[in-house]
């Protein structure tokens, strides 16, 4: 991420970084190592070295990250009773705290986004049962509440869609990406995000998907930097769809065979497990929510249960 370079010293070294890479962005929020070299000034004998790690906030903001500032996803809950809730990822593969807000009307859809606006936060798009899309900007940390500031994208129209998923940047412009699926034809369409904070023009990327009955935008599985999609069909074959930075995704590559038979939700939900891949969440039909862990080459590992008692929640997102 950066390379800092000092001069001659007596007794002791003090270096500091900003957060930013050598040419002034900001590295995205995380754990990260670092290693300190120290040449003798006589230049005989070995060089002296320490190495430990540091945790960076106030930095770019990590995909689903939206509560901790520290690079760990964070999973979105509705109830029937208009609650919102982030559930913090706790980095062990869990989640822990959660920050809430109530008054939403349970028949909206929402969709975790990343930042929209530029304050290195990420934003949440909201769809209302009028078809109105919104994207909130709560903040770093806070919750999402009826009166957080919000940018209306739309006042109608978006209730054609019975998809809505952000599978992250599939256009190489380093924002987030919204994928939708027209109820009535199956056709995906990439809506772009833009500089001003906005949805450019939808774009027809696909036609009649109507065979998957889930769409998941999972960010970036095989560490190529663009995001991802995962597709589950009627015979519960999972398929990924790699993206790519000219706002399309490669062929489908079949991931998995009698996959996920007993979800009714399946999330991906960012790094949870603070490796620096990409996982899945998932609930199935008990309520009981199951994790895959992201191998990086755009595949899972075998699932572990994390916790019961999921059913009481409308949606997750």
């Amino acid at each position: 991420m950066r390379t800092l370079s000092g001069g001659a010293t007596h007794d002791a070294v003090r270096t500091s970084w900003n957060g930013r890479t050598s040419t002034g962005a900001y590295v995205p929020n995380g754990t990260y190592s670092w290693t300190l070299t120290a040449a003798p000034a006589d230049k005989l004998g070995a060089s002296a070295t320490a190495s430990g790690t540091l945790k960076l906030t106030g930095g770019a903001a990590v995909r689903r990250d939206h509560v901790g500032s520290d690079g760990i996803g964070d999973l979105l809950t509705l109830t029937s009773q208009g609650a919102l809730s982030f559930h913090r990822g706790d980095g062990a593969g869990k989640f822990s705290t959660k920050t809430s807000a109530s008054g939403w009307p349970a028949s909206i859809t929402v969709v975790p986004f990343g930042d929209l606006n530029g304050d290195r936060c990420n934003d949440v798009l909201v769809r209302f049962s009028s078809g109105a899309l919104r994207a909130y900007r709560p903040g770093c940390g806070k919750a999402l509440t009826t009166s957080t500031p919000y940018t209306t994208l739309g006042t109608s129209g978006w209730n054609q869609y019975n998809v809505l998923t952000s599978p992250g940047d599939i256009t190489g412009d380093d924002r987030a990406d919204l994928i939708a699926r027209q109820a009535s034809t199956g056709d995906i369409y990439l809506y772009k995000a833009t500089s001003s904070g906005k949805l450019s023009a939808r774009v027809k990327i696909f036609s009649k998907w109507s065979g998957y009955k889930k769409i998941i935008g999972v960010g970036d599985l095989n560490g190529d930097g663009y995001g991802d999609l995962l597709a589950q069909d009627t015979s519960n074959r999972l398929w990924r769809y790699v993206g790519t930075a000219t706002g399309g995704f490669r062929a489908r590559v079949k991931v998995a065979d009698n996959w996920g038979a007993s979800y009714n939700v399946v999330v991906g939900v960012g790094d949870v497990t603070g490796d620096g891949r990409t996982d899945l969440v998932s609930r199935d039909t008990s309520g009981k929510l199951w994790r895959n862990d992201g191998d990086g080459k755009g595949s899972f590992g075998p699932r572990s249960g994390i916790a019961i008692g999921w059913q009481g929640y409308k949606a997750l997102y």
